[in-house]
């Protein structure tokens, strides 16, 4: 379904690219979450979720991430990737909190949480699209996106998280104001007022969902950040030159670092499981195999730059970003998508066996090339970068 689905937005694209590059990629993006939203619908009836919404499908991150891989494989990578990292996540944190999340004082949907990243960013790019519509002026439509997108994730936060909506709402908003900054900011302090503006939205909206009190929610509201960073930089990422591309550079570097923390979540839940089978405690309920791990203090899984296969990992992944670059041709674009999938599991496998942090290691590597080709796209090849990252979320979510 993934290859299916760029396949369908590259034709999209190329259809409407004569009369409006901003249509062509916001068509784009609406065709990329609009079969991601139907591939979680598809996993929820199978698994019998609509029946009881407040478990998950036990396959659903595995599906997501594999999703995400055949999108990368056609070069539409970026498309997928913020919005699988924030599934991924948000089934992470729905398990983290699900004692209290299916309390009847405080009940939200399962299903809801893990369908508010796709949401978001369909309901934002349909606010793109309105943008494209009704102004004409590149920068003005570009503000103009910016703003609807921050209504758009705030309806959908308010129909799909329940009580939860107002603090991953305002996640949102954060990451959709960043990418009015650029714009907004002197020409001459413009890749300034970029950095500092990434910086903050990381940040903030980590540290605005931390404070809702729930475990986990501190990366899931990074990554609804960045997903509504995604919907109010595309058409900035159409017009791709002066503060429009700044923008883009600016979700793109958020959504690496949503990646990252998903691909942590696998490692965390990975050690946590075989936790749980070497004290023989229960594994069927994950949200109480967490609550076990958290009270017996078991080491969360991150990126430790003392360990020094980790600082090699992160080193490769800016390698691979900088050497893999593909062109036009078929056969050009799958050796690059072999290369970086085979070298992203060999290097996994070995940092894994050989000292136990195969998935921390992923992260780094997923890291420093995401954001590498974020913010120096010149140097740096997105697409081997969405490759690396595909890769590593998918074995983080099968490992997890």
């Amino acid at each position: 379904m993934g290859v299916l689905a760029a396949m369908a937005a590259r034709t999209w694209k190329e259809r409407v690219a004569a009369t409006s590059r901003a249509a062509g990629i916001v068509g784009e993006q609406v065709v990329v979450v609009v079969a991601l939203g139907l591939l979680t619908g598809v996993a929820a009836g199978a698994a019998r979720v609509f029946s009881d919404p407040q478990r998950l499908a036990p396959q659903l991150p595995e599906m997501v991430v594999a999703f995400a891989v055949g999108c990368a494989a056609l070069d539409l990578g970026e498309r997928a990737l913020a919005s699988a990292a924030a599934m991924v996540l948000a089934s992470y944190f729905f398990d983290s909190n699900a004692g209290m999340l299916r309390s009847a004082s405080s009940y939200a949907s399962a299903l809801g949480v893990v369908l508010y990243p796709v949401a978001a960013s369909a309901l934002g790019a349909l606010g793109a699209a309105v943008a494209v519509a009704v102004a004409h002026d590149s920068p003005r439509r570009a503000q103009i996106a910016s703003v609807l997108a921050l209504p758009a994730a705030a309806g959908a936060a308010l129909a799909l998280l329940g009580w939860m909506w107002q603090p991953f709402a305002l996640c949102a908003a954060i990451g959709a104001t960043m990418t009015l900054v650029p714009k907004l900011a002197p020409r001459t302090n413009n890749e300034a007022a970029t950095l500092v503006a990434i910086g903050l939205g990381a940040i903030g909206s980590y540290a605005v969902a931390k404070h809702s009190g729930l475990a986990h929610a501190g990366p899931f509201g990074l990554a609804i950040a960045a997903v509504a960073a995604e919907s109010a930089s595309l058409v900035d990422r159409a017009d791709a030159e002066g503060d429009g591309a700044l923008a883009d550079r600016q979700a793109a570097s958020l959504a690496a670092i949503a990646v990252a923390l998903a691909v942590l979540d696998g490692a965390t839940l990975a050690r946590c499981t075989r936790f749980a089978e070497l004290a023989h405690a229960p594994t069927d309920d994950t949200g109480v195999m967490l609550a076990n791990c958290t009270y017996a203090s078991v080491a969360p899984a991150r990126i430790d730059l003392s360990q020094p296969v980790v600082i090699v990992a992160a080193l490769a992944g800016l390698t691979l970003a900088v050497l893999l670059r593909a062109d036009a041709s078929l056969k050009s674009r799958a050796t690059t998508a072999a290369v970086a999938v085979i070298g992203v599991a060999v290097a996994g496998a070995v940092a894994h066996f050989a000292f136990h942090l195969g998935l921390e290691s992923l992260a780094a590597a997923t890291l420093t090339a995401s954001i590498a080709s974020a913010l120096f796209p010149a140097s740096c090849s997105r697409h081997a970068a969405s490759l690396v990252a595909a890769a590593s979320l998918a074995l983080g979510a099968t490992v997890g």
